[in-house]
């Protein structure tokens, strides 16, 4: 814990210091997020309306899934090297999984009757996806988007094996060094960031599953 309360360790003069590489682990996070979720949401959506696509997409992103982080970014940096994308690419293609899962469900479990209600008010298809299908289904969705990001806290630690900063600095440049104390640190902001993060989407969650109760009722 002495790294963690030692002021010298928040000098935001510093690369290295706690601050910046919170925010350097913060911005890779919430690229990877946004990346991940302008691929995901279009596939899902295909994969929601046309039955067939389903099975061969979820197929795909489990396999992608179940390749080991730390070999598939061996494996990119014979290609990409010691850059960004080295990191961002297994980080968005393990996100796919459960974001498109979620998706289809989100959009699938809709009470049919909903959508008869929705017609039945002079609703064209695009303002029944955007007034009955999304509110409905953003609940599930941002279920999905809760494990993601969680999960992309942790693998983004990675990115201190390809030179991208983050919190992973303090876990791998301190252990071949022996600096336990700067490695328990890492691990305790990881899982501090995670919780938290994770705890704000909850909040959103159960305020979106408020909403779709009293729009279920209306």
């Amino acid at each position: 814990m002495q790294y963690l309360l030692s002021p010298y360790n928040y000098d935001l003069t510093d690369p290295e210091s706690i601050p910046n590489l919170f925010l350097q682990h913060l911005w890779l996070v919430g690229l990877t997020m946004l990346i991940s979720l302008v691929i995901a949401i279009p596939l899902g959506l295909l994969a929601a309306r046309y039955k067939w696509l389903y099975g061969p997409l979820i197929a795909v992103a489990d396999i992608l899934y179940t390749i080991p982080s730390i070999a598939m970014v061996a494996v990119l940096i014979s290609f990409t090297g010691r850059t960004l994308p080295t990191i961002l690419i297994p980080l968005v293609l393990y996100t796919q999984l459960v974001l498109i899962r979620n998706i289809v469900a989100g959009i699938n479990t809709i009470d049919p009757l909903m959508l008869e209600v929705g017609k039945a008010m002079g609703m064209n298809p695009l303002q029944i996806f955007w007034r009955v299908r999304l509110p409905l289904a953003l609940p599930t969705i941002i279920a999905g988007i809760r494990i993601a990001t969680v999960t992309t806290i942790g693998i983004a630690s990675l990115a201190s094996l390809v030179a991208e900063g983050g919190l992973g600095d303090l876990i791998f440049k301190n252990i071949a060094s022996g600096e336990l104390d700067a490695v328990v640190a890492g691990a305790i902001l990881l899982a501090a960031l995670a919780v938290i993060v994770d705890l704000l989407l909850l909040g959103l969650q159960v305020a979106l599953n408020r909403g779709r109760g009293s729009l279920s009722v209306s």
